[in-house]
């Protein structure tokens, strides 16, 4: 793991990071409650800044948690090396997680902190090279994902999701998709988010490029009515899939913000997604010199 958080800075939305930040990731952190009886740390935007951090990228994390995971939280962002900026909540963003017998996750929201909105971020300095929006429960709101400077990622997973009345998470539409991904430099989203992802993604793709995740199978790139296949990278093992999206979201992000072009953006994505499944919650996650060995580079 990285080591403590040097003193380097800057932000993309005026948050008060160090001077130098290279990816800003913002949404909640989730705690993610297993049918034994354990929790961990997950979330979008945790997994995604965690990812760029063993990639040894300058990270700021900008989330919401509640006194009980907040201690837990911080230490986990003091070990990987990222400034975590917490803002105050009653309760962290909460998810029971069980499988059916086909092995197919299945969701149930228990409780979900305030929304993180431009108002609630500390006023900074310049702006990161990157932005990477990772919502889980609908928390981003619309003037958060207004335009700004650099490349800006919207893993949007959480945005595309509804809960019935014991909290079970279900696909649901986004009726305001399309004035929210305008401006933004890459979407994702995984081929479970949505009833029908190949239609959702065609359809946003004239407003920006968007990306679906396909497991094992890599994920497909849409953009200006073309798509293109970019197979995934086979992993030594598979233990946990958990996180795997957001980790691919991170990669695409950090070569994006390189100058890498989409095809080999998703392609390096799926190289960090690939090493994300070795390992339970953030162990699998790769450094720069793994995923370019990887790559065959």
């Amino acid at each position: 793991m990285a080591g403590a958080p040097s003193a380097r800075s800057g932000d993309a939305l005026g948050i008060d990071a160090r001077p130098g930040t290279d990816l800003l990731a913002i949404g909640h952190v989730a705690r993610d409650e297993f049918p034994d009886g354990t929790w961990r740390l997950g979330g979008s935007a945790f997994y995604a800044a965690a990812a760029a951090a063993r990639l040894g990228l300058a990270v700021s994390l900008v989330t919401r948690v509640g006194p009980r995971e907040r201690e837990d939280l911080e230490r986990a962002c003091a070990d990987l090396g990222i400034e975590v900026h917490a803002l105050p909540s009653v309760t962290t963003t909460t998810f029971a997680l069980r499988w059916d017998e086909n092995g197919r996750r299945i969701l149930r929201l228990r409780a979900r902190a305030r929304g993180i909105s431009a108002a609630d971020l500390p006023v900074g300095a310049p702006a990161a090279r990157a932005t990477l929006f990772g919502s889980i429960a609908h928390e981003l709101a619309a003037d958060l994902m207004a335009g700004g400077p650099g490349v800006r990622v919207l893993a949007a997973q959480g945005h595309l999701r509804a809960w019935d009345a014991d909290g079970t998470v279900r696909p649901a539409a986004w009726p305001e998709a399309l004035s929210r991904i305008a401006g933004m430099t890459a979407v994702v989203l995984s081929e479970e988010d949505a009833a029908d992802p190949e239609r959702l993604a065609s359809e946003w793709s004239r407003y920006a490029p968007v990306v679906v995740t396909l497991a094992d199978r890599g994920a497909r790139l849409y953009e200006d009515g073309r798509t293109a296949l970019v197979p995934a990278f086979p992993p030594a093992r598979v233990v946990d899939p958990t996180g795997a999206g957001d980790a691919f979201a991170a990669g695409l992000t950090v070569a994006l913000a390189e100058g890498g072009d989409l095809v080999a953006a998703v392609r390096f994505g799926n190289a960090v997604a690939s090493f994300c499944v070795e390992g339970r919650g953030t162990d699998g996650l790769a450094t720069r010199q793994e995923i370019d060995r990887r790559l065959g580079h």
